[in-house]
């Protein structure tokens, strides 16, 4: 697949998948560096006030995970990370590579590092302030859910659709986004005359489809999919690129900014927001079996493709995604990119590749793509991997002085600790020149989360 491996070493038990190695997603490492966090955070009292958010790479706290405050839009992606774990020593023990002493007692100790986590989670569950609800619950309660039968996690989830629902305005047709948006060029305030919706939105459609089917509620379910279709009438471009930021009026439902809040400028095409679109469709699609859902997400993964594969040739790992497909780098050999962009495209990728394996013969006639999305997305996480993956790594400790079966003597498990708290480096989170608060090349904890998801979708479709 053109990509150059000889660097790399396999880290336990190969785990590849059509002669691509992925096996540091499995690896002892990931386990490790995700107890190593949680149980530092088991040590405060739940409801838990704060959740891992970025870790910088350089200056004053460079490897430790900087925190947001519990009701910031990523509070769910690291307890979603605890139960992607949880997930594999649950249904696939034979992808979670840990010292067989550790394992007697692993699920049972994850579990509850998940379950600490959740208590703010549920607490928060029928807020209407925000559209990340899916980001919010899904990643943790939902499979707390669907792991372990748990009703208070499935009742919040159920809470949080209805409430993401409740921002939806028939007027506009869409579910609003933010209650305002403000940086150093504008101050947007006054939801009287503003409604401001994301690309990143289509992604907790997936919550109200989940959650639709689960009630039996078509009133969620129709207002998911006119949010997707609004996005495609007035987010997406005539090439499928993607705005970030479009500005309804309310009163009219009619648009009357588009604009970008994280990217570079308003019409460039940031490369994160691209990703999310290419998920969201794709999600859409599986659960709508709409082909016009199907064929946005190939639109918007083909102009991904395109793009990413402007750098061929010109810097290493091209297919890492720059942060914005346009902006101008400082090194035009090496571009400033986003890790979790391509993570997360990925992720998309293989939604779209399931997809299309399903269709009838006649029905995938609709779709002239030469395009494989499975070995695209398997190129992207294997040059990630290769480029981003931290190789500072942490392990369990095995039974000796103080220890049993893996855990300490009051029951927790030992970790010999990483430097560097994030799986993946060189995320940038936001590097738009009027930000208030600019992040670039960092670890970021959907990144990770998104990552172990791929590994965990694999598993799933039974191709390792």
């Amino acid at each position: 697949m053109g990509v150059d491996m000889s660097g790399r070493k396999a880290i336990g038990k190969f785990f590849g998948v059509r002669g691509v190695d992925l096996s540091e997603i499995y690896s002892e490492n990931v386990a490790a560096k995700i107890v190593q966090v949680a149980r530092r955070d088991l040590k405060r009292p739940a409801p838990l006030a704060s959740y891992p958010h970025t870790v910088p790479q350089v200056g004053d706290g460079a490897g430790i995970y900087e925190e947001r405050e519990a009701a910031f839009w990523t509070c769910g992606f690291f307890p979603g990370a605890v139960y992607a774990i949880l997930e594999r020593a649950m249904k696939y023990p034979q992808a979670l590579q840990i010292p067989e002493a550790v394992r007697p007692r692993f699920q049972e100790q994850v579990l509850n590092l998940g379950r600490h986590y959740g208590v703010a989670i549920n607490q928060m569950s029928k807020r209407t302030d925000t559209h990340d609800m899916g980001f919010i619950v899904q990643p943790a309660l939902q499979k707390d859910w669907e792991l372990t039968g748990n009703s208070e996690s499935l009742q919040s989830v159920i809470n949080a659709a209805y409430a993401l629902a409740s921002r939806y305005d028939d007027r506009v047709k869409a579910i609003r986004s933010w209650d305002v948006a403000i940086n150093d060029r504008y101050s947007i305030t006054d939801m009287d005359t503003n409604f401001l919706v994301i690309i990143d939105s289509m992604c907790n459609l997936d919550l109200l489809f989940y959650v639709g089917h689960q009630r039996n509620d078509q009133s969620l379910i129709d207002i998911a999919t006119q949010h997707a279709d609004s996005i495609i009438h007035e987010i997406l471009r005539p090439d499928f690129s993607s705005y970030h930021l479009v500005n309804f009026d309310p009163r009219t439902g009619r648009p009357q900014a588009k604009m970008t809040n994280q990217g570079w400028k308003d019409d460039s095409t940031w490369s994160r927001g691209q990703a999310w679109s290419i998920m969201g469709f794709a999600q859409t699609y599986s659960w709508t079996k709409d082909v016009k859902y199907l064929e946005t997400a190939i639109k918007c993964a083909e102009y991904f493709l395109r793009r990413i594969k402007e750098g061929e040739g010109k810097w290493h790992h091209h297919m890492v995604p720059a942060w914005d497909f346009d902006a101008p780098q400082d090194d035009p050999a090496d571009p400033l990119r986003d890790v979790s962009a391509g993570v997360v495209a990925a992720n998309g990728f293989l939604i779209i590749h399931q997809s299309l394996q399903t269709l009838s013969a006649s029905a995938a006639q609709q779709f002239p793509t030469n395009t494989n999305f499975l070995d695209l997305a398997l190129q992207i996480v294997s040059e990630t991997l290769d480029m981003s993956y931290d190789r500072d790594l942490a392990s369990f400790e095995v039974p000796g002085k103080g220890t049993a079966n893996g855990t300490s003597t009051n029951g927790e498990l030992e970790v010999v600790e990483s430097k560097f708290e994030c799986l993946l480096r060189n995320s940038t989170t936001n590097w738009n020149e009027h930000a208030h608060k600019k992040y670039k090349d960092h670890g970021l904890v959907y990144a990770d989360y998104y990552l172990l998801e791929f590994g965990n979708k694999l598993l799933r479709a039974g191709l390792l």
